[in-house]
């Protein structure tokens, strides 16, 4: 379930009684947490939320980085993020109130919904292969490659990404399917250097060097997929179909 569930670190806190203090006395300006929430509760919640993202207070909240919090307008609507963060809660509630509760025989501890559930420490929640499509469509092969490089060096460990072969081959395909053969063959490549032992990257790689019309290389990626995991049938098929069985 992909869900843009952008924060709330966010929601609104600003002080009353003394401008500049924080934490503050009491709060203003709060459209979707409980007008009566308590300061310690309210930072908890917002400290989930920075969490869940992998932000900071100024990520929503009008202020400059590193300076102190009572230097910080939490009161001010004036950002996006704050505003969009609103609509992201009230989705989450509704979502864990009214659809998961529709759920049959639901079985306990129920499961719910929360901004980690989809964001997973990213501020923009995306899939790795959408990440790598949208990098290659603006900025091209080469600084979509190092991209990946980057959000590895990052992010592998956690949870953000899923760093498995199956999205570079996802994306490997998708360049081919839109006739750019060979931005897949580098993707490919990229997918070989880490997952070395693997079957499917030869594989996928000999399918889309047919497609391209290389033959030779072609057969050759086959068998290395064949020596790789002797159980991929659908390589050993296309061997038996190109070398008439002298594989």
């Amino acid at each position: 379930m992909r869900l843009l569930l952008l924060p709330a670190l966010l929601l609104a806190a600003a002080p009353v009684a003394a401008q500049g203090k924080f934490p503050p006395d009491s709060f203003t300006n709060l459209k979707v947490l409980p007008k009566n929430i308590s300061p310690r509760e309210l930072l908890t919640t917002m400290r989930g939320f920075a969490l869940g993202l992998g932000v900071r207070c100024t990520y929503c909240h009008v202020g400059k980085e590193g300076q102190p919090l009572d230097s910080v307008n939490f009161k001010s609507d004036d950002k996006r993020t704050k505003r969009v963060a609103r609509v992201m809660i009230e989705m989450v509630n509704h979502i864990n109130e009214e659809h998961l509760a529709d759920v049959p025989d639901r079985p306990e501890p129920h499961v719910v919904v929360r901004c980690e559930t989809c964001h997973r420490g990213v501020s923009r929640p995306r899939l790795l292969d959408d990440e790598m499509q949208l990098y290659l469509a603006d900025s091209g092969l080469t600084a979509a490659l190092q991209h990946y490089r980057d959000l590895r060096a990052k992010y592998y460990g956690g949870e953000a990404y899923d760093f498995r072969e199956l999205p570079l081959i996802s994306l490997a395909q998708g360049e081919a399917r839109a006739n750019r053969p060979d931005n897949a063959i580098a993707i490919l490549a990229l997918s070989a250097e880490f997952f070395p032992t693997s079957g499917q990257t030869p594989m996928t790689l000999g399918n889309i060097l047919l497609f391209k019309g290389d033959t030779a290389k072609a057969i050759a990626a086959f068998r290395d997929a064949v020596a790789k995991d002797s159980t991929l049938m659908p390589a050993r098929m296309q061997l038996q179909r190109l070398t008439g069985g002298k594989h």
